[in-house]
Parts: structure tokens; sequence; C-alpha cells
């Protein structure tokens, strides 16, 4: 595709952005004013006068729309990038554009726009342009299949990385890439074939071949540690030039973490996170939190004047126990549970650790001698841990998350992998929670947590949370 095409698509592309935000605003304010019994409404609606005011305000917002899906990167080539992650930066566009809407409805007094208005025009828009953008990947993907809309493409780099990209783009039809060829600073490169490819020459004869051949874009594939002075040049040779250029960035091999680009003042960052990243998800996961928090607070008040009676009727001292614990980034905070142990239970742990019947850093007897009997039947039924709904609000901890350790289990926790564990907020019920707890051993309730953060999901949390239930009526692992 010439530059011009590019331009008219681009142009286009914009174009209809804007038409669909518009539809959806007209279409969602038609469903909310309009009696299916009055079709003439919309005549209606749309034979009012335009005051000035409001044209030029309405002209603004169209910029102010525009500016949103263009600053969430959304007019740059996707042709490398998933339809999940487009699908994303739509989202936040939206959001911002129907914000920008509720703005301009308040300065204008436009009164047909209400909250319910621009919730549904939000609703609207990211369907109507997700749906929009879905059409375009699959006529491109078609259009790409019969040699239109491709990019040249220069690998340089014919190492294993380098021929392993090379592969998924030549198997990725869809993506529209012709390969060139690959340039390398092997000597050995300066003619012949690799895997197929013509070699173009060495990195020495990068600049006569950027002179020479039409070239989109270029892909670095050489290992940074060695070759750095070359990726240097080719960076430099290539930014001057104008050309898009792709940094493999697999410098070494990571086994969970995901990789994260970021840009800090201009200056690019790639982050390594193994813990989810800050997105809508964890947004929604901490409303969650709230939520269930009040919802049960109110429900177990009553519940909480029942227990604080029985505990003070039975023994002495405090009706809360409140111990340091270690929570996100091993931050310590103080955690509340009802008092289940004697007053002096911290004082006769001595005592008794050698009955520990733990494998790992942990403590645990099944007939503690310290437990009360009130005790013993809030530790069975779980009632102990509710006032830990106190630490949800506080932000400490979430619903759903790895159990928090004292400090004493974290200090003496030897294996590096376990301590993955603290990259999350820890929870009231987790998956070591609802599979057995007691009878799981130390490092598989350890391999459970990580299982939890690794494949972490609003769906596991919500099914975490409906296991816990019948865990703790029917006092599954509890002791």
């Amino acid at each position: 595709m010439t530059a011009r095409h590019g331009s008219i698509t681009d142009f286009f592309l914009k174009l209809s952005d804007l038409a669909l935000l518009t539809a959806s605003l007209g279409l969602t304010i038609v469903y909310r004013y309009s009696p299916s019994q009055n079709p003439a409404f919309v005549i209606d609606y749309l034979s009012e006068r335009v005051k000035v005011t409001n044209a030029i305000l309405g002209f603004i917002l169209l910029l102010s729309w525009y500016a949103a899906f263009a600053a969430q990167g959304l007019y740059v080539s996707h042709r490398l990038s998933s339809l999940r992650g487009e699908l994303r930066e739509i989202a936040h566009a939206v959001a911002i554009s129907s914000l920008a809407l509720l703005v301009a409805a308040q300065l204008g007094k436009w009164p047909t726009i209400n909250l319910l208005t621009v919730g549904g025009f939000g609703v609207a828009g990211f369907v109507f342009v997700a749906a929009g953008r879905v059409a375009l990947r699959l006529n491109l993907r078609r259009l790409r299949a019969h040699g239109h809309n491709v990019k040249a493409l220069v690998i340089v780099g014919g190492g294993p990385r380098g021929r392993r990209f090379a592969a998924q783009v030549k198997h990725r039809q869809d993506l529209g890439y012709k390969l060139l060829g690959y340039v390398d600073s092997d000597p050995g490169f300066a003619s012949g074939e690799v895997a197929g490819a013509p070699c173009l020459g060495t990195i020495a004869d990068l600049p006569r071949i950027v002179a020479n051949e039409v070239i989109d874009e270029v892909a670095i594939a050489l290992p940074i540690k060695s070759q750095y002075t070359q990726i240097e040049s080719a960076v430099a040779l290539l930014e001057e030039q104008g050309i898009t250029t792709h940094l493999l960035s697999d410098f070494f091999p990571q086994k969970l973490a995901s990789l994260h680009p970021l840009d800090f003042d201009g200056m690019p960052i790639v982050s390594l996170r193994s813990a989810p990243p800050f997105s809508w998800r964890t947004e929604a996961k901490r409303l969650m939190d709230l939520a269930v928090a009040w919802v049960f607070l109110m429900i177990c008040a009553p519940l909480f004047a029942l227990v604080a009676i029985a505990i003070k009727l039975e023994s002495k001292g405090p009706v809360f126990f409140i111990q340091e614990r270690v929570g996100l980034s091993k931050r310590r905070f103080r955690m509340i549970k009802f008092r289940t142990m004697s007053r002096d239970a911290e004082a006769r742990m001595k005592d008794i650790e050698h009955l520990n019947e733990k494998t790992g850093p942990i403590f645990k007897i099944r007939n503690d001698p310290r437990i009360t009997r009130v005790g013993r039947w809030l530790r069975k039924t779980s009632i102990d841990e509710l006032p830990q709904l106190f630490n949800v609000l506080m932000g400490d901890m979430s619903v759903v998350g790895p159990r928090p350790l004292s400090v004493r289990d974290a200090l003496r926790m030897e294996e590096a992998w376990q301590k993955r564990r603290f990259s999350v907020k820890p929870g009231l019920t987790c998956l070591w929670q609802v599979s057995g707890r007691s009878n799981l051993s130390f490092e598989q309730w350890m391999q459970l947590d990580l299982e939890y953060i690794d494949h972490w999901s609003l769906g596991l949390d919500a099914s975490i949370l409906l296991r816990t239930i019948p865990a703790i009526v029917l006092a599954r692992g509890a002791s």
C-alpha cells in the first residue's frame, strides 16, 4: 500500500470512529426518550434549531473524542498487537469520551444528556467501535492474504532469535509482512540464504541496504550483551531514516513475568511483572472487596455481638486478637481476628513448639491446648476470621487472596519461589482455604497460592467465594 493510500485509510478510520460515536449517542437518546408509538419524535428532535454555542460545543466535543482515541494509540499501526490490547485501548478511549460528553452536556445545558444517557453512550460506543475494528481486522486479513497492504521487513540478526521471529511472521500471513532478508554482524551474511530468506549483508552494509531497498520496518534480533555497539549504530541509522524499528526484547528468559513497555519522561522502560498488573480488573476487584466487606459487616453485626459476649463469658482477655502479619510486598500490617486462645497463648508457644505437626515454617497442631472451647467452635466455622473484613476496608487485605502469614512464619520461609505470594494482597479466603487447608502440606499450600496468582481473574475470585461457603458450612479441612 502506498503512503497516499495509507493516509486515506487513516482518514476514513478516524472519520468512522467519530461517526460510530455520534451514532451511538443518537441511538441512545432515541432509545431513552422516544416512545415506540411515536416515531415522529426523531424528526421533531432533529428539526429543532441548533444554537451557535451548542454547535461550537459539539465541534469541540468531536475534537475531544478524536484526541481521546489518538492518545490511546488507536491511530498507530496495530499490525503486531493483539485484538485484546486494541479492545482495551478502545475501552479507555470511550470512557474518556463519555466523560467529555458529560462535561459538554453540563456546559451546554443539554436536557437529553444525563448520567443514564452517558452510560448508554459508553456501552453502545464501545460495542460499535469494537465491532468496526474487528471488521477492519478481518478485511485486512483477507487483503493481506492476497498480497495487499504488505509491509517490507528486514531482520537484523540471523541467529536463533531472528529465525524464530521470521518463522512466526511467515506463519502469520494476516500480519502482512514480506521478509526481504537478514542482516547480521557475521561476515557469512554477505551472501547466501538463511531459512529460505536471502542474506542482504552485514551491519556495515546496512546504510547501503537502507538506501537501495524499499524497507517499511526493521526487527532487530541481535544478542544485546555481545552486540550492543552494533545495535546502537543500527538504531541510530534507522531512526535517522524514519524507519519503524522493533527491538526484540527477549534478552533473557523469564519463566513467569510478563513484559510491559512504558515511557518515563522520554526514557523507554520495559517492566517485568509476575503479579496481575494494575488495570480495570484490579479496580473492579477492589470495588468488589469494598462491597462484600460492607455487606457482610452489616449482616454479621448481631453475630459479632454474640461472639464477643461468648468470648468474654468464657475467658478473661480482649475480644479481638490483633497480630502483625506480612502482606503485599512484605509490608507488615495489624490483622484482626476474634480471640480463640487463652490470654497467655503467645507466652506458651515455646512450651508446645515441639508438638508441631506440619513441615515448613508454619506451626499447627490439631488439639492445641491453648484454644478455648468457644475458640474451637469459632475456628471450625471460620467465624474467627470475620473481623478481617475491617482489614479489607482499610486496604491491607482483599476478600480473595493468599492467607496472610505471621511475621514468624514469613521470616522462616527458605524457598525463594514461595515468596512470590507477597506480590499480591493477602485475602480472607483462597484456593488453599477451599482445597482442604489443614490437610495440605505447607508446600502444597504455597503452590496453590502461586496457582491463584498465575491464573487470577475476577471469575476465579467469584468461584473461590462460592466454594468457600460449603467449605465453611461442612468444616472441610478445618482444625
